[in-house]
């Protein structure tokens, strides 16, 4: 009986996404399953179970720092218990990847980190880079089905997301783009999976690493499901003062704010064939603010909506297990101008996204090639649909002039009383009182659709085991603005016209004038709507052998796209030795290439504002004719590209402590990415693609994982530790396409070379902190009635950047001095526990609290005067119910 254990473990199942390991048990029974089982299938059922009640194969944390064979070096696979204690509490799946080894989500020398009510709101899942990778370019998938936006998630154009003191949108942008389109709430991960290196061959459309989310499966043995509710308010979070000269000039208040998060899940067998789960979960978030004081001083309140929808039925017949799948993810952020009488924006995201599966599962298969077991076949059908919108109230804006200043003292005021019933002069100023009223740009939208079919084939092949497959993806993505926009950005008043002598206009046309003003200037952004669409081909092929000590597993991944009509190969080898039952060590090269991205050709022909100028005669007739230039557009060529790609060399090492018996990991990843794209300028807003872009990542990292017998400790039931240091470096090259290089007027001067905002942020690093250590530890109590975890996170001191605060002219424009700056180290714990209240049979009820920055660490960043205030300590407090 022990041999049959035995060869199960020698020829084991291909790791599979779909199919995670379990790390919250510490045995594994591995047997053959076939979907017609025979009296013999039986018997021999039989015979395993009893050989594995005899011979249990030990996995424990091992399966942690790893997968389900040893060159999968560069995976960690993270259950239920770990994944909970790694999150921050909110809601978001993707905060449990903060202390994880390769994986960069911080800016420890930001200069602008104030909480403002805006980054209260936003709940969409906390952007990462891994392995050196850009924030966009991870493959995040979710029960096998991708959710990642290829239609681009970042801007041409400067700056950065809107935020509470935004005076005026940029007109161009889409804001609210991100790389993921499904949003996973946290409740619902049975188990997460990442890759930052040694990816086998079916993981491609890539140069960062891989994030596999696997949700709750439907029970097939009863009904039961779980409730709960979390709050967060400001009343719960420290605000700590954090500007350069710890001072609150303008005496500003702590963001006021409240958090409600609730989930629901349901699940169970319909009957002997049919099994079903149905899950949704909601944040609520509100915020207050004040307007400025032109307009009365006025509180507004903000809110966001994050819904996450989830249906599958699964079907176990004798033909196979046949799954459909339904997810919806609805997400909605509204933002109010400060600087504006009615400027809203709502800020979307919707996305329906599905899967049609079968899995079958042969026991044995003769071909001439040798004989395969555990042969299973899955073929998969997915759909998507993903748009992100900005919906405003209205096409058209402008500007309206209250008062002039002449040397300190007021010397007109409009006599409008409609205008000043909204707009007040501020007597503060010397200059002009502008205020300013309407939408900003209509309804502007960007989505993709994407169709894909693939399938794939693992067994036991030979001395190990093989994986193949294939898929076909169809996407079309859209880009659009629906209607023309009109911006009225520049008055002429009486006062500016007193030396005509007019006592009021003549507005002879119907376009932003009145008797005391008219707009001089006004910007008109076109509607446009840009459709494209891209067919991308898929296939891979890995055989994974064992022969005594040695591992090899040889691969290839083949992408073509119609966009590019590129044919890429991606070779992965990657082999591993085991001189002894506690070692194993492991190197290898892979190469990766990014994913189609169709963000480029759906900014083709998006048309440039225009700027139109109008004047008034001698006797202050007004009418509605404008001049302006001819119509521009953006122009982007790819003509003789190459797909980037990164090539990668790793090596690692893996032993079994003798003395703890805990798990020890240590890896080194070097990556080159090449071929990056970047831009050349053709002049009149024409850019050409090129391949000029390059960039290097390298790290060092030292891993530990340990579950402890906790037998001899009274009332402690489990003790899970894990721990890792990470050395990383890194460099890209400024020049991208996406990167505001062609703006002139903020400019920085650092080490004497000039740079754009967004090239600077690039070169510095991308959240990039040098040296650190992450230790986390979960613990369960009193025969599970109390659960506790502690998560810590120590950045080393290093050398970062900062502004000086002066400017010094460089050929011809005036730049802001950075310098090089030495930064402290940091430490932030979390705790996350939960306590059981109530305990019935299978109902319970369990009070849970999440701290984040228990001892309220403020870090390196700094804040400014408008947004003075940084979080530091904060807390989730909730209760969740089984039933």
């Amino acid at each position: 009986m022990s041999g049959v254990a035995t060869l199960a473990l020698a020829l084991p199942p291909v790791s599979s996404l779909a199919q995670p390991v379990d790390t919250e048990t510490t045995t594994k029974t591995v047997e053959a399953d076939s979907a017609k089982p025979s009296d013999a299938d039986k018997a021999r059922s039989k015979d395993t179970e009893e050989a594995t009640l005899l011979d249990r194969i030990v996995l424990g944390m091992r399966d942690y720092l790893g997968g389900q064979s040893p060159v999968d070096i560069g995976t960690t696979i993270v259950g239920h218990d770990e994944f909970a204690v790694r999150t921050d509490g909110g809601g978001d799946a993707n905060s449990f990847l903060r202390g994880l080894p390769n994986v960069q989500y911080q800016n420890e020398t930001e200069d602008d980190a104030g909480v403002d009510g805006q980054k209260i709101l936003d709940t969409r899942p906390e952007l990462l880079s891994i392995s050196g990778g850009r924030t966009y370019e991870n493959n995040f998938i979710v029960n096998g089905i991708a959710a990642n936006t290829v239609t681009g998630a970042v801007e041409r154009n400067g700056g950065g997301e809107l935020a509470s003191d935004t005076s005026t949108p940029n007109a161009y942008r889409i804001y609210g783009l991100h790389p993921q389109t499904i949003f996973v709430p946290s409740d619902f991960v049975e188990s997460a999976t990442v890759i930052d290196s040694n990816a086998a061959a079916r993981y491609g459309n890539f140069q960062g690493g891989v994030v596999s989310y696997e949700l709750t499966k439907p029970s097939t043995s009863r009904w039961h499901g779980t409730a709960s509710v979390e709050f967060k308010s400001d009343d719960l979070v420290t605000y700590n003062l954090a500007t350069e000269d710890g001072l609150n000039p303008l005496d500003r208040r702590p963001p006021e704010f409240t958090k409600v998060q609730s989930s629901f899940s349901l699940t169970g067998p319909i009957n002997e064939i049919f099994s079903v789960i149905a899950q949704y979960s909601r944040q609520d978030a509100t915020t207050s603010k004040q307007k400025e004081y032109i307009y009365y001083s006025e509180n507004v309140d903000e809110d966001s909506l994050n819904q996450f929808f989830r249906l599958q039925i699964d079907a176990n017949t004798d033909y196979g297990k046949f799954t459909l799948e339904g997810m919806v993810t609805d997400y909605a952020q509204l933002y109010e101008s400060p600087d504006w009488r009615n400027l809203q924006i709502d800020v979307q995201t919707r996305t329906y996204a599905g899967k049609f599966a079968h899995a079958y599962t042969f026991d044995r298969v003769d071909t001439p090639f040798g004989q395969i077991l555990d042969l299973a076949l899955e073929s998969k059908l997915t759909f998507s649909s993903s748009a992100a919108k900005n919906v405003t109230g209205g096409d058209t804006a402008w500007v309206q002039q209250v008062s002039e200043f002449s040397d300190g003292s007021l010397v007109w005021t409009t006599p409008d009383t409609d205008l000043l019933a909204w707009c007040r002069v501020d007597p503060t100023r010397t200059n002009a009182t502008i205020c300013r009223e309407g939408g900003f740009g209509g309804q502007k939208e960007q989505s993709q659709k994407q169709v894909g079919f693939s399938q794939s084939a693992d067994g036991a092949i030979w001395a190990g085991t093989f994986n193949a497959g294939y898929d076909v993806t169809h996407t079309n993505a859209r880009r659009a603005r629906e209607n023309d926009f009109t911006y009225y950005t520049s008055n002429t008043t009486l006062w500016d016209a007193r030396s005509d002598g007019l006592a009021r206009f003549n507005c002879l046309g119907r376009e932003a004038c009145s008797d005391d003003q008219y707009a001089r200037f006004k910007s008109v952004f076109a509607a446009y709507d840009v459709n494209t669409d891209l067919n991308e081909f898929s296939a891979w092929m890995q055989f994974e052998q064992t022969f005594g000590w040695l591992t090899v597993r040889p691969g290839v991944r083949l992408q073509f796209d119609d966009y590019q009509n590129n044919v890429n190969i991606a070779p992965r080898l990657t082999a591993s030795v085991s001189p002894t039952e506690r070692i194993e060590i492991t190197g290898g090269f892979n190469r990766y290439y990014n994913a189609a991205s169709l963000a480029y050709a759906i900014r083709d022909k998006e048309p440039l504002g225009l700027t139109y100028r109008r004047s008034h005669t001698s006797s202050g007739d007004v009418d509605d004719v404008w001049t302006t230039t001819s119509t521009r557009y953006y122009t982007n060529t790819v003509a003789d590209l190459d797909t980037p790609y990164t090539d990668e060399w790793s090596t690692g090492i893996k032993v079994i402590d003798p003395l703890t018996e805990g798990t020890f990991r240590l890896r080194y990843i070097n990556r080159a990415m090449k071929d990056q794209y970047a831009k050349a300028d053709l002049g009149d807003r024409v850019w050409q693609l090129t391949n000029a872009g390059t960039g290097a990542y390298e790290s060092a990292t030292a891993e530990y994982a340990k579950t402890f017998d906790v037998e001899r400790i009274r009332f402690l039931e489990n003790l899970t530790l894990t721990g890792s240091f990470t050395w990383s470096a890194q460099e890209l090259s400024s020049n991208s396409y996406f990167e505001d290089e062609d703006d002139l007027q903020d400019r920085i001067l650092y080490n004497g070379q000039s740079y754009s905002y967004g090239g600077f942020a690039v070169i510095t690093g991308n959240m990039d902190i040098p040296m650190r250590a992450q230790l986390a530890m979960t613990s369960r109590w009193y025969e599970g009635r109390f659960d506790l975890g502690f998560a810590a996170n120590y950045n080393f001191p290093f050398t970062g950047v900062e502004d000086t605060g002066r400017t010094e002219m460089f050929n011809g424009v005036r730049h802001e001095v950075w310098q090089d700056k030495d930064f402290d180290g940091t430490l932030t714990v979390d705790m996350h526990s939960s306590l059981e209240l109530v305990q019935d049979g299978d109902r319970s009820v369990r009070l849970n609290l999440t701290v984040s920055n228990l001892f309220n660490e403020t870090g390196n960043a700094t804040a400014d005067n408008s947004n003075p205030f940084i979080r530091g300590r904060s807390a989730w407090l909730g209760l969740n119910a089984t039933f």
